[in-house]
């Protein structure tokens, strides 16, 4: 019997065989530590990874004891790509203080390697660090990220940052308040901003002065002084002058008072603000938007109802405090082409509001007369998360049922704590519906 033929079969290397270019194209898959391993597989990968224009190093997790920080220090050394398309260094509180960390070194070198997109966090135990001043006079960066323990420090004189786009300032230290004037103003073409502040941030007048921007974000949580405190915070506040803003997200719980120029191009903004100085000028801000989503605080309350909201399409109403069901009412009477209504009073939105309300204090409400236009032509989505099935709160789900003559779905979330949910659920069924085409959904 002739003996079988043994084929040899030879495994072809076909990817080493790749052009450079596209071999970095594949490596920018990659997360950064094995796009550097690939440097141990042959000569021919020796330095392939060093061209890589994606990068990442992050101190993930929290318990180790040993940092990126020995990684990126030594990978950033041999690194050669003439243009890094993204930088993201995220050092955590295991990464050493000593001398030996510059990252103002590396952000040198990205900016001198034409960066485009750049993502800094420091979570270290040392305090605020300044980041090189040539960060600030980046020609090609499109969009920033600098968190925690930064001091923005920008020199008023040469700042400028001709193609950002995109800043995001996340509880990060300000030299002062012109380093954040310096900054804003060295943004000619910034178009999303978003910011978290600290309590030591080093500013009182929060400024933004920017006439191109179209988005803005902005947070600050510290818990301020309660409305029975005497503290003066009229020194400190937020200005905003913004004539293209098109959305805009304020979240204050600190109690300063606050600045909003007109903006007339604004259609969508959510404002959950705890301050005991607004008045009507404020709302009036955003009296043009189509969507609009609002905390409704004792404040809120006084300067809501004779604002004329002439655009609005879309409310969402965070309630707080015990009399915002006939301000509600009125507010509607002056949003004549309102079709969607959500009622949020999930209180574990925010633990902070959660504290300062009472679950005891009654609604106060009186159905007004006439019954809001919006409401007899106009709703047709209606919905109310965190249902407590109170009297008062019955009354005004009837009211509106019973008033809506355009009203397609009615969706009721019940609250969590509730008893005999069941029960309840049957008895708001048999509440009258005028509309004969809408439908009462329980979630």
């Amino acid at each position: 019997m002739a003996e079988a033929k043994v084929e040899e079969t030879v495994c072809e290397d076909r990817i080493s065989v790749l052009p450079d270019d596209l071999l970095v194209m594949i490596l920018d898959l990659l997360p950064t530590k094995d796009a550097v391993a690939t440097m141990f597989l042959s000569k021919r990968w020796l330095s392939t990874w060093t061209m890589v224009t994606t990068l990442e190093y992050k101190d993930i997790d929290c318990e180790s004891k040993k940092s990126v920080w020995w990684f990126l220090n030594k990978s950033l050394q041999l690194h050669k790509a003439p243009l890094i398309y993204s930088l993201h260094m995220e050092l955590g509180p295991q990464c050493p203080t000593t001398d030996d960390v510059d990252i103002g070194k590396w952000v040198a070198k990205a900016v001198d390697c034409l960066v485009i997109n750049l993502y800094i966090k420091l979570l270290w135990s040392a305090g605020p660090t300044s980041l090189h001043k040539s960060l600030y006079s980046c020609e090609y960066l499109a969009d920033l990220t600098l968190s925690d323990q930064i001091l923005v420090n920008v020199p008023s004189s040469s700042a400028y940052l001709p193609s950002l786009t995109d800043l995001e300032l996340n509880r990060v230290v300000y030299k002062d308040e012109d380093s954040l004037v310096s900054l804003l103003s060295s943004c000619p073409v910034l178009e999303v901003l978003s910011v978290t502040r600290r309590e030591d941030d080093n500013v009182k007048k929060f400024t933004v002065k920017v006439p191109t921007l179209w988005d803005l974000w902005y947070a600050n949580y510290s818990s301020g002084s309660s409305s029975n405190d005497v503290v003066d915070h009229t020194d400190r506040s937020l200005v905003v002058d913004a004539p293209a803003m098109t959305s805009c997200r304020i979240t204050d719980y600190s109690g300063d008072s606050h600045s909003i120029e007109d903006m007339p191009c604004l259609r969508d903004a959510n404002i959950f603000v705890k301050s005991c100085y607004q008045d009507e000028k404020f709302l009036t801000s955003f009296s043009s938007v189509s969507s609009l989503y609002l905390y409704l605080s004792d404040a809120m309350v006084k300067c809501c109802t004779t604002i004329n909201f002439s655009r609005l399409i879309k409310l969402s109403i965070f309630p707080f405090g015990r009399d915002w069901l006939t301000p509600l009412l009125l507010l509607l009477e002056n949003a004549p082409k309102l079709k969607e209504l959500l009622v949020d009073d999930v209180r574990i939105i925010t633990i902070l509001l959660y504290i300062y309300r009472p679950k005891h204090i009654p609604f106060a409400w009186n159905q007004p007369s006439p019954v809001p236009g919006c409401l007899s032509s106009q709703l047709e989505i209606f919905e109310w998360r965190a249902y407590g099935d109170r009297l008062e709160e019955e009354e005004f789900l009837t009211y509106i049922l019973a008033n809506s003559m355009r009203l397609k779905t009615a969706t009721i979330s019940l609250r969590l704590d509730l008893e005999d949910q069941e029960l309840i659920i049957e008895e708001l069924q048999d509440l009258p519906r005028v509309s004969p085409t809408s439908h009462l959904l329980f979630k």
